[in-house]
């Protein structure tokens, strides 16, 4: 049913960009079922994962050994958002089963429910004649830094070839800690995407002092949801599609404190792109075009840990998807866990962070061909312990990571 109802999910995704065929056959509907939903009754999501590349379509697997539910998608086709929403709408489905006439439908009116693209829905057009292009020429210029602050990683390892292999770190905080780092986030009026970003760039400022010469400006992506921007719909109008998009940030650490450095990370973060950027939507098409290159080189060397924040994951996943009828009834569905995490080809650390039931998550996805598990569990530590640190927090964490 979630098929039926966003059809883009079914999209095949290759360089040259998306293309949505309608199953017009029950047939063809069987075809793509056979291909992106997959049983596997011996194998567990963090073996699927290990492995894993992203595909041209979306995967759904289904892990009955381990009760788990694994998705693999590629990023243009759906983002984090997107992803949180993909599960919520799922066990909502399996909840509420359609008839049979209704599954399998294949008159293809399918069609007229793939949603505008985000071109689509912002005005792209320049304000002035060749400003856009200017403008996203200076934003990519800003991160060009004499001092930039990253995680050293010696030439002589920076050169071999990248594992294809998928590794991570996860350090789930307990629900005593989460609740002492937002209320002291709350007490200092910081958010707490911000401050974590905020913990990231001081550890990663640490480390590199403990090998070399510390940068003095850290410089990045900060992840924008763009549905914010876009013309007033229904509810579930915007719900897939990858709807975000990535702007470059550069922050001086300096003196500053935890705190005034927090506030400036969520001051851009929180600004309002429109008011705040005139030519940004212009600006948007030409600086992708311009990264591009530099993400698909063979070779990659950039080692500035990338910052990701899903936020409060249940405001988007419930807990429990229980049927009509009582919580004992065919069909009801309690989520145990969730976990988020990417493919990593490069020497960078992939940071993620996230909520769920009252813990907070930060995982860290990696390359073993540039860090090891124990590197990375130690940075992470080490954010833990800056935020600690730094928001005055007494509660102590037991050192367990799960790999």
């Amino acid at each position: 049913m979630v098929r039926q109802n966003y059809p883009q999910l079914a999209a095949l995704n290759l360089r040259e960009g998306k293309t949505y065929v309608s199953p017009l056959s029950r047939g063809k509907l069987e075809q793509w079922l056979d291909a992106t939903f997959i049983v596997l009754p011996e194998t567990t999501a963090n073996e699927i994962w290990r492995v894993a590349v992203k595909p041209h379509r979306l995967t759904l697997y289904f892990l009955p050994q381990k009760r788990e539910l694994c998705l693999i998608g590629e990023h243009h086709t759906i983002d984090g958002r997107g992803m949180m929403n993909f599960w919520d709408q799922l066990f909502t489905a399996l909840v509420s089963p359609q008839p049979e006439d209704v599954l399998w439908r294949t008159d293809g009116s399918d069609i007229s429910r793939l949603p505008p693209r985000t071109d689509n829905l912002l005005d792209m057009t320049e304000k002035n004649p060749g400003h856009g292009d200017l403008r996203a020429r200076e934003m990519l210029e800003s991160l060009k830094l004499e001092s930039p602050i990253h995680i050293p990683i010696p030439e002589d390892q920076l050169i071999k070839p990248c594992s294809w292999r998928n590794a991570s770190v996860e350090l789930r905080l307990s629900a005593a800690m989460t609740r002492a780092i937002l209320a002291a986030c709350k007490a200092r009026s910081l958010g707490m995407t911000a401050a974590w970003n905020a913990a990231v760039i001081i550890a990663t400022q640490t480390t590199q002092a403990e090998r070399t010469t510390p940068g003095t400006h850290f410089g990045g992506f900060a992840n924008v949801d763009l549905r914010r921007y876009f013309p007033p719909a229904s509810a579930d109008a915007y719900t897939f599609n990858n709807h975000s998009t990535v702007l470059p940030f550069t922050v001086e650490p300096g003196a500053k404190s935890f705190t005034q450095l927090a506030r400036e990370l969520r001051a851009f973060l929180s600004r309002d792109l429109a008011l705040a950027e005139p030519e940004v939507w212009s600006a948007l098409g030409p600086m992708i075009r311009l990264l591009v290159p530099g993400f698909t080189a063979p070779h990659l060397t950039d080692t500035t840990p990338a910052l990701s924040s899903l936020d409060i994951v249940d405001d988007f996943i419930a807990s429990t998807y229980p049927s009509s009828h009582s919580e004992k009834a065919d069909g009801y569905w309690k989520i145990e866990n969730v976990w988020f995490g990417d493919t990593v080809r490069g020497p960078w650390l992939e940071c993620f962070m996230w909520s769920w039931q009252g813990r907070i998550s930060l995982n860290t996805v990696y390359n073993q061909a540039y860090h090891t598990h124990v590197d990375v569990e130690k940075f992470l530590q080490l954010v833990v312990e800056k935020l600690r640190d730094r928001l005055g927090i007494v509660v102590r964490e037991p050192r367990t990571s799960k790999i």
